[in-house]
């Protein structure tokens, strides 16, 4: 199961990814704080879910993954808003 995960993976981050950018909102958050959940906090997010070396379980991988692809999206979104 573990391998099957892994190659699903990619997509699930697009999937992910889309829903971030469909569920943001234009509220007031500091320019700078979204600037670096794009460039530090998202894409390490999503490196954690790609690690082997942790026991982490499926579900906390996907999950990982979720919030790191939404996180970038979400924040993209509207930093390009405004």
């Amino acid at each position: 199961m573990e391998d099957y995960t892994n190659k699903s993976l990619p997509y699930l981050i697009i999937l992910f990814s889309v829903l971030g950018w469909i569920l943001a909102t234009g509220s007031g958050k500091a320019q700078w704080v979204r600037v670096a959940d794009v460039i530090i906090y998202g894409p390490y997010l999503i490196y954690l879910s790609f690690q082997t070396n942790y026991s982490f379980s499926t579900a906390e991988k996907l999950f990982l993954a979720f919030l790191g692809a939404t996180t970038i999206t979400y924040n993209l979104r509207n930093f390009l808003k405004i």
